[in-house]
């Protein structure tokens, strides 16, 4: 009677014990889940609040004034144009090929110019 009670308080603890270790596998992989979940939703806000910015910044009277003027160059009267031409490239200078050393040294002994 003894070694069936024994057996049965065996077999109860391992399954308790696989029940435990099954559990806490969960709760840390649910644990996972929710850190992403609000780091997630953390830069949805803030890409929310971007957004939000950036449509108050686009349809302000003077921004929206800004970007008509920009694109059809338009002025006010009392507004002059200065219409500054890009700058034409310059020239590279032609850049002469060095001389080999061996007549370097001829025209130095021989005196050739």
């Amino acid at each position: 009677m003894r070694i069936i009670r024994s057996i049965f308080f065996i077999i109860l603890f391992i399954f308790l014990s696989f029940s435990l270790i099954k559990n806490f596998s969960e709760y840390q992989k649910n644990m996972q889940f929710y850190k992403n979940y609000k780091e997630t939703a953390e830069a949805e806000k803030k890409r929310n609040i971007q957004l939000k910015t950036q449509k108050l910044q686009k349809t302000s009277p003077r921004e929206v004034e800004k970007t008509i003027r920009n694109k059809l160059g338009l002025l006010q009267p009392s507004e002059v144009a200065v219409i500054i031409p890009p700058p034409s490239p310059s020239p590279t200078p032609a850049i002469t090929p060095p001389i080999p050393v061996y007549k370097q040294w001829w025209n130095v002994f021989f005196r050739v110019d």
